[in-house]
């Protein structure tokens, strides 16, 4: 905020110690108006002001736009409780306490100053209903409609479909709100959704709706799709999970102007060649992610890409067929991509592009089950690279440690590298020693731990680590121990599928300076129950599942 608004919000706060409540009134009134986001403490001041010139609507819709502006911040909660309790509401000022209780963050220090005016309440509700028997209470008529539409609008949309249901007065309300069907949600629906539900839905949110996610509906009744994407000119995120023609998913993207997210999951595969229209003739489309049926075609990649942020290229679980992605043109269409995730799946396919250097914007990229000549070329702006299952790199060792060390990794945060047939361990602590100690998340599962391992964490290399994987690697004792000493920022690791793994390690782990808050023991033989209860025990949050045919590991003494 400004100098002068500053001036003029202390210059309120003077009058209104003054009692001068009119002038305080105008004070704050005119910081408000020349800002486009009034700050808290303004909007606090004037709702203040308000409830002392006994103006308590004002003073209410000034704390209902504080709770909007500042979910996560008790001034908001407390100003509009104390308001709803000067006007003898006392059951609805306890509500926004609740709701505030559920908002904000436990390491908020006011939330105790929150906690303790909703108990104190709580005691005088309590105590002069006693003789009573408690009354139900219907909240869309004892809460301001604007506070019970900003309940509302945090419920998921299954649920706001069931509430329909509750009343013909219920029902007229919800009905009445558009803001509530802009997400019309069918993730979690058992069955068929009828077009007829649909088209009740879109006709609720007045043609506002802005995210659909389609599952479970009538194959028959397809055009459904068509129909959103005609009558919703602000559709912007459309997700599918169930079959629909080609045809009817083409001439909806072409009605959505304004679509910015097209996400197909495995339950609705599309040829490559419709992956290409799609993109072609989405021009505002920045995030796409498709199953793709394979056929050995080759990819034609055309239209401007320029928007294209994030891509995810996964090959149906089925695919037999080869999937020709022809990176080096698409990488010229879409030069601006952040996150790109590819997954070929079959064998068969040909070696994809090794070369990542012109997407210069790229943050993210991850390859699973592909076929790569060798070890890819990186741009720095790199922070994220997952290898899984990625055929052919380290094939040729010199050639992948030549290719290695021309990257620069040094903005690098996470690393996951699981079942890379001929990538040697020795290149992947080279690979992990690169990110001058920046590297805050490694994935090593599957990974044969016992050359060189050891010794990158001694050095150090781990030091910025908070999230560590080494399923399935040979976890031993002395290496979680060594872990234990050598990761202090360390607080989440999975040591699951590890043998060697036995109480000692367990204790080690709790024990680091810093503590640690997850643990993974899922199929450690080695590890008894009592070490889960340990580590319980002290504060530890542990996943751990024994295998029935086998016995409890050795008892450690842990005390």
């Amino acid at each position: 905020m400004e100098p002068s608004y500053n001036r003029e919000q202390k210059r309120g706060q003077d009058c209104y110690r003054a009692k001068e409540y009119k002038e305080a009134l105008r004070c704050f009134d005119a910081v408000i108006a020349r800002c486009d986001d009034p700050p808290l403490s303004v909007l606090d001041n004037r709702a203040a002001t308000y409830t002392k010139l006994e103006e308590f609507s004002k003073a209410l819709a000034d704390g209902r736009q504080m709770i909007q502006i500042g979910r996560a911040e008790v001034k908001g909660y407390l100003r509009t409780g104390q308001i709803l309790q000067l006007m003898g509401k006392d059951k609805t000022a306890l509500g926004i306490y609740e709701y505030g209780l559920k908002n904000v963050p436990r390491t908020n220090e006011d939330v105790k100053l929150l906690q303790g005016m909703h108990d104190k309440l709580a005691r005088k509700c309590s105590a002069s209903g006693s003789a009573a028997a408690p009354k139900i209470i219907d909240p869309l008529k004892a809460l301001p409609m604007e506070l019970a539409q900003m309940v509302l609008q945090n419920l998921s949309f299954r649920t706001i479909v069931s509430l329909l249901r509750v009343s013909k007065q219920w029902k007229a309300i919800l009905e009445s709100i558009p803001a509530l069907w802009r997400h019309l949600d069918l993730s979690r629906t058992r069955k068929n959704v009828r077009f007829s539900a649909i088209k009740a839905c879109v006709i609720r949110s007045r043609g506002t709706l802005t995210h659909a996610t389609l599952s479970h509906y009538d194959s028959i009744n397809s055009d459904a799709l068509t129909y959103i994407a005609s009558r919703c000119k602000r559709l912007e995120y459309l997700e599918l999970r169930t079959g629909i023609s080609n045809e009817s998913l083409l001439r909806a993207t072409t009605m959505a102007s304004g679509l910015k997210i097209l996400i197909l999951l495995s339950g609705h595969e599309v040829s490559l060649d419709t992956v290409t229209q799609l993109l072609a003739q989405s021009k505002s489309l920045e995030h796409a992610e498709f199953y793709i049926r394979t056929h050995g075609h080759a990819a034609k990649w055309e239209g401007n890409l320029s928007k294209l942020r994030v891509l995810k290229l996964h090959a149906a679980k089925d695919s037999r067929g080869s999937l020709r992605l022809e990176l080096d043109d698409l990488f010229t269409k879409a030069p601006h991509l952040h996150t790109l995730s590819l997954q070929t799946r079959t064998s068969t396919s040909p070696r994809i592009a090794s070369d990542y250097s012109s997407l210069t914007s790229l943050r993210s990229l991850s390859l699973t089950d592909v076929d790569i000549a060798t070890f890819p070329c990186l741009p720095p702006s790199l922070q994220s690279l997952t290898l899984v299952n990625a055929w052919g790199i380290g094939s040729r060792s010199d050639v992948a440690d030549a290719y290695m060390a021309r990257n620069d990794f040094s903005a690098l945060t996470s690393l996951t590298v699981s079942a890379a047939r001929f990538l040697r361990p020795v290149a992947v602590a080279a690979l992990v020693g690169s990110g001058r100690n920046k590297l805050q998340k490694l994935d090593l599962r599957d990974f044969d731990t016992s050359m060189g391992i050891a010794t990158l964490i001694s050095e150090g290399h781990l030091a910025e680590v908070t999230e560590l994987r080494l399923s399935n690697a040979d976890v031993s004792d002395d290496l979680a121990s060594l872990v234990a000493r050598c990761c202090p920022k360390l607080s989440g690791f999975d040591a699951s599928y590890n043998m060697k793994l036995t109480g000692v390690g367990v204790k080690a782990l709790v024990l680091k300076e810093g503590g640690i808050k997850r643990l993974n023991l899922d199929h450690c033989v080695g590890v008894g129950s009592d070490a889960v209860e340990y580590a319980r025990g002290k504060g530890v949050v542990v996943q751990f599942t024994f295998p029935d045919n086998v016995k409890s590991g050795k008892r450690v003494r842990l005390g």
